[in-house]
């Protein structure tokens, strides 16, 4: 309840949110492979992961990419 009241987060949301903001870095400026991504920010689902990207970005990682990479 003090974290929630500190951050207005659920501690859970936080660290989808906290994992999903690293993620973007790893996306924009490595060329990791996108399950690679996954394991390394603490997810071990790469369905799952997309779908919380895409929940906090509205697009999903691979979208992410090529947009930073000027692909799209």
């Amino acid at each position: 309840n003090i974290f929630k009241k500190e951050t207005n987060y659920t501690f859970t949301n936080y660290l989808n949110y906290f994992r999903i903001e690293k993620s973007k870095e790893l996306l924009s400026n490595t060329d990791l492979y996108i399950l690679d991504i996954t394991l390394m920010v603490g997810y071990t689902n790469q369905s799952y992961y997309s779908t919380m990207f895409k929940k906090f970005t509205t697009i999903t990682p691979v979208y992410y990419r090529n947009r930073s990479l000027h692909i799209v």
